[in-house]
């Protein structure tokens, strides 16, 4: 069958509301200690989302002391505007064992100020990977606030900011297979599943049906939970290359390697994940011994060292690679154009020597144009709403 390949980045769910990547950098460069809670169990709140302040370990105050002062520190002693990838591959690179005697002694000052029970090198390993990404989440919503999404129905003729957009990928859909490959961690073109374009015709490579992963809802009634099996059979297939809000990494006691990854909603809390064992009730579920936190990647060079993480990432970026041989065409909507290791896959993948590169940017940059002769690209600079099937006829 005929197949085209997009690629969606930040850019894509702008017109929704999402931050961009300089709002959401400003709102973690800002965060004050005040500004969220961490509970027992290690789960983040933002202090709008809770009126009242939890029973916490005196621990969580100090863990979470320590994360807004990395950020301090290092917005100080850096001569670029704070961005949030490049501060990941800061304290990662610190945590790998890199060497930095100006952090050696923010060290020492910490310790000798808040005398914290955990070391220095198991808050840096442990926690604050758990804590940040747990906060970028915790950012990562749309305009009304929504970051997990009601099950409404989207009907024609128009999808405010996107109606362009879906009118394209409905009749790419009825052609052939439309591979989506995002950037983004948000779970918001999964909504768009239940619209009168798609029609239930999307596909993540996770499956519900059989599946012996649980939660529990709101700590009470168990909720099935879908997990990865890397199978598409749908017209539209959705590939998340970094990771969602909503993916979790299951974790079985003194099993070294991941079980599988889960998908979360809404009301499951991160210490109720469990997974069947059988039908004997005296044998217990196997309940997720690790707290969990969101899998998505950051940082402009750390997330790289990810992609061939077997569990999950290495097959996605199979399936993202085996797209782009087999497309006719590459769309480009919202992606920035400046993630290194992708412009290179695309590069050894995708023949844009004799296929088209589209790229959809109505404001774009200096990478937007590099790539675009990197690529002998087409720029269209049409808003998504505006889109037309027209537009992607290969003609300049």
């Amino acid at each position: 069958m005929k197949q085209i390949s997009l690629i969606l980045g930040a850019g894509f769910s702008a017109n929704q509301g999402y931050p961009t990547a300089e709002q959401l950098n400003d709102k973690l460069k800002e965060l004050h200690f005040d500004d969220f809670y961490i509970s027992t169990e290690g789960e983040v709140f933002l202090k709008t989302e809770r009126k009242k302040y939890p029973n916490l370990l005196p621990d969580q105050d100090i863990r979470k002391q320590f994360v807004t002062n990395l950020i301090i520190f290092y917005n100080e002693h850096t001569s670029k505007p704070f961005n949030y990838e490049e501060f990941y591959d800061f304290y990662n690179e610190i945590k790998s064992g890199g060497e930095n005697l100006e952090f050696n002694y923010f060290c020492n000052e910490f310790k000798n100020q808040y005398n914290p029970k955990d070391n220095i090198q198991y808050l840096l390993t442990e926690r604050t990977n758990k804590i940040f990404n747990q906060l970028i989440a915790l950012f990562l919503v749309d305009k009304d606030g929504n970051r997990f999404y009601k099950p409404n129905y989207y009907n024609k003729p128009t999808f405010p900011g996107y109606t362009g957009f879906l009118n394209c990928i409905e009749n790419w859909g009825n052609k052939g297979i439309v591979n989506i490959h995002t950037l983004n961690h948000d779970i918001f073109f999964e909504t768009l599943n239940n619209s009168d374009w798609l029609q239930g015709n999307l596909c993540d490579g996770f499956t519900e049906s059989g599946s012996p992963y649980y939660g529990k809802l709101f700590g009470r009634d168990k909720v099935s939970l879908s997990y990865f099996t890397n199978e598409y059979n749908g017209k539209y297939r959705l590939y998340k290359l970094h990771g969602s809000v909503d993916q979790f990494p299951f974790h079985i006691q003194n099993v070294v390697e991941i079980d599988t990854y889960v998908k979360n909603k809404y009301g499951v809390g991160l210490t109720h994940l469990y997974k069947e064992v059988g039908k004997d009730e005296n044998i217990p579920d196997l309940n997720d011994w690790i707290n969990n936190y969101p899998d998505f990647l950051s940082g402009t060079t750390s997330k790289i060292l990810r992609y061939r993480e077997p569990c999950y990432y290495e097959k996605v970026f199979k399936n993202f690679e085996n797209n782009l041989e087999n497309s006719e065409s590459l769309i480009i909507v919202g992606y920035g154009c400046g993630d290194i290791e992708i412009n290179n896959i695309i590069e050894r993948k995708f023949d844009f020597k004799n296929k088209p590169v589209f790229i959809v940017d109505p404001f774009p940059s200096d990478n937007t144009y590099k790539f675009k002769m990197r690529f002998n690209g087409i720029l269209r600079k049409n808003k998504l709403d505006e889109l037309k099937i027209e537009d992607f006829i290969n003609e300049e």
